[in-house]
């Protein structure tokens, strides 16, 4: 596994998947939640979810009224909630195969975290969220993410404690290394500085340097000052 085949293997999140609207006639109910979940997200990259109006714009993009957007959509705080379920449950899809391929090593551990940085730093509805609705989103993955790490450590675990079972990786506390990898990605997702993480390769440089230095001050006794 290659940072050169992460990036390019990731898919194109320029544009939010369009369904064909209008009649919802033999539509099934999931179909339905799924159009509406489309339109909300077209309406997020575009800035409606700065708009007042954004129900009434959901459903004219979605083609359906207002009654059926309520009953298959639910209101606002619905609809942003489903959102963000939907998202981070297409996040882990596209994760676990890269994770199914990774071995115990800072190489892959590298090659995971430039692919996860990497996703939110140009995921579009994730960058319109902070652009417009900062207030609501940055919650979920900081003062409030217990609920988003618990949502991401029940898709991955299974496959985590496979590798354990199979001898793959060591026995590890697999909630407390899920929070942490957590922690590390969303700083390294929300925080813009000076240096120009969206660049794999500055990324990768960035993040071999880290954990060479964390994994030098474990293994490196400090030495005494030479004598004069």
């Amino acid at each position: 596994m290659t940072a050169g085949n992460l990036v390019t293997a990731a898919p194109d999140r320029a544009a939010v998947p369009r369904r064909s609207r209008g009649t919802t006639a033999g539509r099934t109910a999931e179909e339905i939640h799924d159009l509406i979940l489309d339109a909300a997200a077209e309406c997020l990259v575009d800035g409606g979810f700065a708009n007042g109006r954004l129900l009434s714009a959901i459903a004219r993009r979605a083609g359906i009224s207002r009654p059926t957007l309520y009953k298959y959509g639910g209101n606002v705080d619905d609809i942003r909630e489903a959102l963000v379920r939907r998202e981070i449950t297409t996040f882990a899809e596209e994760l676990i195969p890269r994770l199914r391929d990774a071995g115990w090593s800072g190489d892959d551990l590298v090659d995971v975290l430039v692919f996860i940085v990497g996703y939110g730093r140009s995921h579009p509805l994730l960058q319109a969220a902070l652009r417009d609705i900062p207030e609501i989103i940055l919650p979920v993955f900081t003062v409030n993410a217990g609920e988003t790490i618990e949502r991401i450590s029940t898709l991955l675990t299974p496959l985590a404690q496979e590798h354990i079972d199979t001898g793959r990786i060591p026995p590890v506390d697999l909630p407390l290394l899920i929070d942490a990898l957590f922690r590390v990605a969303v700083s390294l997702i929300l925080i813009r500085g000076p240096l120009d993480l969206d660049d794999p390769a500055t990324l990768r440089t960035y993040l071999d340097f880290a954990l060479t230095a964390v994994a030098d001050l474990r293994t490196t006794p400090p030495q005494p000052p030479a004598e004069e």
